[in-house]
């Protein structure tokens, strides 16, 4: 699992390596440049005519020291500095003094006058750019000449490559404050940032290609709390299959959910328990909803519920003589926000004690009040989307997509639970405020019931006695590669009822990794 990194953890992980280990700031700087050269070669091998935007911090040192190392390699290189040279600080003052012993042209931007960048896009225009204005430390929405001149460079279509980060985004957030110069590649150093890992400012980032610049990596996990998943942490992650093991070996998931007119969403979330390995899967629905998901989900059990008028379930009646059988629970797909099914979901928390996942109508139940899931002796698994964690912690929407780790971070502390923050780059978050972002899944998953089939998944595993943070990461992982494989036959969106039949090979690909 990589480290994602803010500004301030990038810095101290600087601040331990310069001060306390003692490696010089300009070997960093020289490190970093070399990174960004040899990304550069391996994403544009033909580009030879490169423009480098230079601003006045350690960021236009790299550039400065890249522009170096490409015009040795035999590029026509030219460097657009804005910033006073006479300010700079040492390390890129020394790399500024090298650039221009090498040979490198250099400009300097004069105030707000662009003229000098006109004439390059204007003239024979470069093959790519390097963006090295800022790095992470914008804290405010770019304007100025930088504004302008980076409107400029996208109005020109030209490829660029951002050094650490995209002009116009921020290091330590996910969000986009204002005007940006998007790249088709970013070459960060050390570890990822916030901006790289989560949208909308991920969007602006192109491809991302992390390089090592001699950081160790003991000090970039130092403290860290927020994680990139990648396939091989996954892989080790999977519930054992032993060869000889009967059904019985895997557990048995009760689904409660489901009512009238919306039987589809708990077929979909048993198919996904079945082909996720739960030994047994029982769907626990309102009596009207018996018919559909018997025959939609052939390997499940059905248990009648009752139900009122309209056929959405009526109370917990009946639960209780089957619960010794299960070793898991997931409550919510399709089972509505009416009285009977408040008066079931309160019956369940009360009694049943073992692994739970709660989504849909039975997060949206708990709305305002994530504390009645506190105390329990096993973290429950939350899986809301943007709107349904925002009716959790009654925060306006937006407020919860503009920051979604903070959200799932309040959220797991407050209902003592395990949070899956849907939505593209799913967020997990843990009680003790362990987050992990997962990189599967796009919008191909963007169809009703993806949901649903999530719900499953991850339902199955916790039957199979992962414990919910694993069962969690594993379930994400799995839901959104499905979704990605089933892109390759549905290019918009991948129907829902498709994706559990795509779990299959997801999981084939991790076991052979």
């Amino acid at each position: 699992m990589l480290p994602v990194l803010d500004n301030e953890g990038m810095r101290e992980a600087d601040r331990h390596t310069i001060e306390d280990l003692g490696v010089p700031g300009i070997v960093l700087m020289e490190n970093a440049a070399t990174g960004v050269v040899d990304a550069l070669r391996e994403k544009f091998p033909e580009a030879r005519r490169i423009l480098i935007l230079c601003g006045p911090g350690n960021n236009g040192g790299d550039g400065l020291a890249a522009a170096r190392h490409l015009a040795n390699g035999g590029g026509d290189v030219l460097v657009l500095l804005f910033a006073d040279p006479g300010k700079l600080n040492a390390d890129p003052a020394t790399n500024l003094r090298l650039a221009r012993a090498f040979g490198v042209p250099i400009e300097v931007v004069d105030g707000d006058d662009l003229s000098a960048l006109d004439s390059v896009l204007e003239g024979d225009p470069p093959e790519v750019v390097i963006d090295a204005l800022l790095g992470t430390g914008i804290d405010r929405p770019l304007g100025g000449r930088l504004a302008e001149a980076a409107a400029r460079i996208a109005e020109s279509k030209l490829p660029v490559v951002a050094v650490d980060v995209p002009t116009g985004l921020n290091g330590s957030s996910a969000a986009v404050p204002g005007p940006v110069l998007p790249a088709d590649l970013t070459v960060t150093f050390a570890a990822l940032k916030v901006c790289h890992a989560l949208p909308p400012a991920c969007l602006h980032c192109g491809e991302t290609a992390v390089v090592d610049i001699g950081i160790p990596p003991r000090t970039l996990e130092k403290d860290c709390r927020l994680r990139w998943l990648e396939a091989e942490d996954i892989s080790l992650l999977l519930p054992e299959r032993p060869v000889g093991a009967h059904k019985g070996r895997f557990g048995h998931l009760l689904l409660v959910a489901g009512a009238e007119g919306r039987a589809g969403a708990v077929a979909m979330a048993g198919q996904a328990a079945v082909v996720t390995g739960s030994g047994l899967v029982t769907m626990a629905v309102p009596r009207p909803a018996v018919p559909v998901v018997d025959g939609v989900c052939l390997e499940a059990m059905t248990h009648a519920l009752q139900s009122t008028p309209d056929g959405a379930v009526a109370g917990p009646d009946g639960l209780e003589p089957i619960l010794e059988r299960m070793t898991a629970l997931a409550v919510g797909p399709g089972m509505g926000t009416g009285d009977g099914a408040a008066a079931t979901l309160d019956w369940i928390l009360d009694h049943w004690t073992g692994p739970l996942l709660l989504d849909a109508d039975a997060v949206n139940l708990l709305s305002a009040r994530p504390e009645r899931m506190a105390g329990r002796s096993l973290p429950p698994v939350l899986t809301p989307h943007p709107g349904e964690l925002a009716r959790l912690l009654d925060r306006p929407t937006d407020e919860v997509a503009a920051d979604r780790v903070a959200a799932a971070r309040e959220a797991a502390a407050r209902a003592e639970a395990v949070v899956v923050a849907k939505g593209f780059r799913t967020v997990v978050a843990d009680p003790d405020g362990e987050v992990w972002i997962n990189p599967t899944g796009d919008a191909a998953l963007a169809s009703g019931g993806s949901g649903d089939v999530l719900t499953g998944t991850i339902g199955a595993l916790l039957a199979q006695n992962l414990d919910p943070v694993r069962a969690a990461l594993v379930g994400c992982w799995l839901h959104g590669r499905a979704g990605e494989l089933g892109a390759e036959t549905y290019p918009a969106a991948v129907p829902a009822a498709r994706l559990p039949g795509l779990l299959a090979p997801a999981w084939s690909e991790l076991e052979d990794l």
